[in-house]
């Protein structure tokens, strides 16, 4: 199974709420009915409403209007370029693409994924983080140390207040109009899903100590400064 994280904007022209709607009542229902027969077999949507910074600050522009993890059985994935570029299905799909998403922004980042906290099904704030190593490392330094250090540290910290808790290790980004590229926005890229109640007061837990002691173990691989929290609304596709 081919494992992946679409990442989109909005086309110009339209506001990130109509670009949203667009993905939610036209776009995403195509995809199923045309896609998942041929091996689409997770699709699942996350469209970001507000994004902070590592400090809890409220930035001006969210960066990204879409997050879409997709499954895809191998055979799929292998035949995808060809499918979107020469199937009258896959071609409909990328022109139906452009009437709500810049493509020169979007990307399809393929990764391995790392479930530290099965869904539990319980409602929430879904979040989704995203952030790059810190200059000199290799990603996959980046992807070990969450792996083995901070993700079961964070779920021992946070708890029954952690509903679901998946990282995404990102090894290689394909624009959606440039192909392949070197770098990927991200190196990793979290989706957690918090209570509501841990919400609320989640001001009151980043000053407890083994919280700041989680964060500054994470800040010896992690460029801080690229950290980015979305707190997103959610839809689930083919699951």
């Amino acid at each position: 199974m081919i494992k992946a994280v679409g990442l989109g904007k909005k086309r110009a022209g339209m506001t990130r709420e109509e670009a949203q709607q667009y993905h939610i009542n036209n776009h995403a229902p195509l995809g199923k009915r045309i896609a998942g027969p041929l091996g689409l077999k997770r699709y699942v949507g996350y469209y970001p409403q507000v994004a902070t910074n590592m400090a809890g600050e409220v930035l001006a522009d969210v960066p990204w209007d879409f997050i879409v993890p997709e499954w895809y059985t191998e055979e799929f994935f292998n035949n995808f370029d060809h499918y979107r570029s020469t199937d009258p299905d896959g071609i409909a799909l990328v022109e139906d693409e452009k009437r709500f998403c810049d493509l020169a922004c979007g990307y399809l980042l393929i990764c391995d994924d790392n479930v530290i906290v099965p869904d539990s099904g319980k409602p929430g704030v879904n979040i989704f983080f995203g952030a790059k190593r810190k200059p000199g490392l290799a990603p996959r330094d980046h992807h070990e140390k969450h792996r083995e250090l901070i993700g079961p540290w964070a779920a021992r910290v946070y708890g029954d207040a952690l509903l679901d808790y998946t990282a995404y290790y990102i090894h290689e980004a394909h624009n959606l109009e440039r192909g392949l590229v070197d770098e990927a926005p991200y190196d990793v890229m979290v989706q957690a899903r918090f209570d509501e109640a841990a919400m609320a007061n989640m001001s009151e837990w980043m000053t407890r100590p083994d919280v700041l002691e989680l964060l500054e173990e994470e800040s010896k691989f992690m460029d801080t400064g690229t950290l980015v929290s979305m707190v997103c609304s959610y839809r689930p596709y083919i699951t």
